[in-house]
């Protein structure tokens, strides 16, 4: 993992030779943690670059740009090539290499086969070539989009970069956000894959790009398309099976190249531990990282992580992400929410792209040298993975292309014709003599670019890692998009393929163990008190700083009154408060475009302190806690306190049971509590909570009108507070409400 970026200019440069070095020397700023260890400039006065490194193959002697032996040709390239040496023993008969690294490989190949010398490279990689006689730029990304790449077209040239705020150190990047790109939720896989910037790009995985005399063309090497039905078993399950286990083995050891220590993200899940079988074959010294938080210990994955590396040999680190703690152990503030914005280059956030930066910040903890982790991702897309999960049980293979699938498909369609949404559930998908299955293959290699592999790019890089996807060898996509659509139910309903290659190599691992996204739980509710708090900690320090900018792109007054109704929680003010985080990350990213080096983050990225290891003696101690603690820090409960329902809402009993209630919110429910039998007490009180005769009772009252504890009361008042069915009128204004004007 390293960075680059750079602009190519036809004609004659507007910059002089130092404001185009001063640029340069921005662009590495921007992308020194994605290469901390070396960086290198070249200049011409056509293409100009900046290239920072993440040492990782040939320690001492890999530093590029790598040239030819002439001198006439160069090559950087961001990522790894994991078939190098293979390629390198063909290649010295004919080239002599002055490196040992794997990026040189890809420049000598590139000269004896132009770009057919890609179909041969086995990795993940952006890479740009640079053709100095020819004045000709190449540049190339994987086949699955793995490593980044953007790309600008300006009237008189090119920019291009590993990240986004590396174009916008160039005074002629755009600048303007493309609101149409924000108009669909990350699980809908867009194509082209959105910059959220106007007339930025990201070239395509599978494509590259050559400039050229003034011309700019942009042409596909490699499409999971040409690989349907390629059937080389024919009808033989086995033949895959076999295939899948071979591949999956020869892979993995290949993504443990390197001469730096190398780590392994593992959920627990069926995908990271048959990764983690392949490696204890030949290694023993992988650290194994885990999540454990509510979701996971209720899954079993955390369990299972733990039993995985305990028969393998492996090392574990187990690190505790305990929603009543975790914000305050990384002390989360608007600096904080600043640099994911700045970190992952999108006006967007997402809970899951924060607790994966922090799960990587935990592995560097753990280990200083770590540079490489292998992650689990990208199986799921290809192997059936979401047939039957644990959020979406579906009861067969033909279920799962019915109930989910297809109407997918058909919305995805509708999304892309521009159909208004009540009406995209009826779009006619085109399907081109294509599976259901497969037409989802094609959504899914979209998807990955756009939000999976994306965001792992990023929250790895925040600190200095390289991630590695071993599931994404193109080898293995092929064989998986070439299964017979009659063979997809025996090998993809469940993920069976997977299941049945880690069954034969780990027979004790529990094969029914159910499929569970990364922080995907049904305890919703307990993200969206996360997210509320997130709000109160920032909300106050956001208004001061950014309602005065000149490049809010929202009517300020709105947006103020906006946020205090979600903080004074009114109406719906968890749904909203997800609202509210999008427009805070929008208003942060609008000012980046326009300053993106004007915050330096580096001491947040390389902040130590966060989440904490388990530690074996405290096992049953994490147990307990999430089994008795509630998911944030509890209400200072004052006796003199009144009570009320939020603003905008009222409670109904459940239909279906009569002892559930429902939060309401302009006919749509939102929030619903079980009240456990024996406690008659809390239905009354629900009920006559939005009383007017009860509006003036305290705390106090209520324990005396209810004959109960007053601590009993204070603790069921914890968790109904946190489900959203109430709020406080405290005796004294809160202090951090000071900041938010109800104008």
């Amino acid at each position: 993992m390293c960075g680059f970026a750079g602009f190519l200019t036809f004609g004659n440069s507007r910059l002089d030779s130092e404001e185009r070095r001063a640029v340069l020397v921005r662009m590495g700023k921007l992308l020194s943690h994605r290469g901390p260890d070396d960086e290198q400039f070249y200049d011409d006065g056509t293409l100009s670059l900046v290239y920072r490194r993440l040492s990782i193959v040939d320690l001492d002697g890999g530093q590029q740009p790598i040239f030819n032996e002439d001198g006439d040709r160069f090559i950087v390239v961001n990522g790894e090539i994991y078939n190098h040496l293979e390629l390198r023993k063909d290649l010295t008969q004919r080239h002599t290499f002055s490196t040992h690294s794997d990026s040189e490989v890809a420049l000598h190949l590139f000269e004896d086969q132009g770009v057919d010398a890609l179909a041969h490279l086995r990795g993940m990689f952006a890479l740009a070539i640079w053709e100095r006689r020819e004045r000709a730029l190449f540049l190339a990304r994987d086949r699955l989009g793995i490593k980044p790449l953007y790309v600008c077209r300006l009237p008189n040239g090119l920019l291009f970069g590993s990240e986004l705020k590396a174009l916008l150190a160039h005074p002629d990047c755009p600048r303007e956000i493309q609101w149409q790109d924000l108009r669909e939720t990350e699980a809908v896989p867009l194509s082209p894959v959105p910059s959220y910037v106007r007339h930025v790009e990201h070239l395509p995985g599978g494509h590259y790009l050559l400039a050229k005399g003034g011309r700019i063309e942009t042409h596909c090497w490699w499409r999971i398309s040409d690989h349907f039905d390629d059937a080389p078993f024919g009808m033989n399950s086995t033949g895959y099976r076999k295939e899948f286990e071979r591949l999956v083995d020869e892979a993995t050891q290949e993504h443990l190249l390197g001469d730096v220590p190398i780590g392994l993200h593992l959920s627990g899940g069926v995908d990271s531990s048959l990764l983690a079988t392949v490696i204890a074959q030949k290694r023993h010294d992988v650290a194994c990282f885990s999540v454990v938080d509510r979701n996971t210990w209720k899954c079993g994955d955390a369990s299972s992580a733990r039993q995985v590396t305990t028969q393998l040999g492996l090392p574990w680190f187990p690190v505790l992400f305990d929603h009543h703690t975790l914000l305050d152990e990384i002390a989360f503030d608007l600096r904080r929410l600043e640099q994911t914005v700045h970190m992952m280059d999108s006006p967007r956030f997402d809970l899951e792209w924060f607790f994966k930066e922090e799960l990587h910040r935990f592995a560097r903890r753990q280990y200083p040298d770590l540079k490489v982790v292998l992650l689990g991702q990208g199986i799921d897309e290809f192997a059936g993975g979401y047939s039957r999960r644990l959020d979406n049980p579906h009861s067969s293979w033909d279920a799962y292309l019915t109930e989910e699938v297809e109407p997918n498909l058909r919305y995805w369609r509708g999304v892309e014709d521009r159909r208004p949404e009540h009406l995209r559930e009826f779009t006619q998908g085109a399907d081109h003599g294509l599976s259901p299955y497969q037409r989802q293959m094609l959504a899914f290699a979209n998807q990955l670019q756009h939000f999976q592999l994306w965001h792992e790019d990023r929250s790895s890089s925040s600190q200095s890692l390289e991630a590695r996807v071993p599931y994404l060898d193109h080898r293995i996509v092929e064989l998986l998009a070439s299964v017979p659509a009659d063979l997809q139910s025996y090998l993809f309903w469940n993920k069976r393929v997977v299941r049945d290659t880690l069954g034969r190599r780990l027979p004790s691992y529990d094969l029914e163990h159910p499929k569970v996204q990364f922080f995907l739980t049904d305890d919703k509710q307990s993200l969206n008190i996360v997210m509320h708090e997130m709000l109160q900690r920032c909300i106050p320090a956001f208004l001061d700083k950014y309602l005065d900018d000149p490049h809010l792109p929202f009517d300020a007054d709105a947006l103020r009154r906006f946020s205090y109704r979600v903080l004074s929680r009114q109406g719906n003010f968890y749904r909203e408060g997800w609202r509210l985080m999008e427009c805070l990350a929008i208003a942060i990213f609008a000012r980046q475009l326009h300053s993106p080096d004007a915050d330096d983050f580096s001491d947040i990225r390389r902040r130590r302190d966060g989440a904490p290891e388990i530690h074996t003696s405290q096992w049953d101690e994490v147990q307990a806690s999430f089994a008795n603690m509630p998911p944030t820090t509890k209400i200072a409960w004052n006796p003199q306190d009144r009570l009320a329902l939020p603003d905008g809402v009222q409670v109904m009993a459940s239909i279906s049971d009569d002892h559930s209630y429902e939060l309401v919110s302009a006919s749509a429910g939102f929030s619903s509590i079980s009240v456990p039998q024996g406690l008659a007490w809390v239905e009354r009180f629900l009920r006559h909570l939005g009383n007017p005769a009860a509006a003036d009772f305290t705390i106090n009252d209520w324990a005396d009108e209810f004959e109960i504890d007053r601590q009993v009361l204070v603790e069921t008042l914890d968790t109904l507070h946190l489900a959203g069915f109430l709020v406080r009128r405290p005796a004294e204004a809160v202090p951090h409400f000071d900041a938010v004007d109800k104008a």
